[in-house]
């Protein structure tokens, strides 16, 4: 794969897991602890390595697989996000 479809996707990717993290903070709001981050983010890997050892064989199919990584980032973007200091010049929406 080459360096500007790399980017490409990651570009696209991360689009994705920021729709993923705006949406979990509209319907469930920030953690209210650390130690609810983490077990959010284990049972998002549980699903994910499931996915890659029973899914996907079975189907063939590797959108689960997807997906479940994609939630598994998410959830790690928001415990970085709840434990970043925030920066002064945030862009307005």
């Amino acid at each position: 794969m080459n360096k500007p479809l790399r980017r490409c996707m990651a570009s696209a990717i991360a689009g994705e897991v920021k729709q993923e993290v705006d949406k979990d903070i509209e319907e469930f709001g920030l953690f209210h602890s650390l130690y609810e981050g983490l077990s959010t983010l284990r049972d998002e890997y549980k699903k994910l390595e499931d996915a890659i050892l029973w899914d996907a064989p079975k189907t063939g199919d590797t959108t689960c697989v997807r997906d479940k990584a994609i939630q598994v980032a998410a959830m790690a973007t928001k415990i970085a996000m709840q434990t970043s200091p925030v920066p002064i010049d945030l862009p307005h929406e």
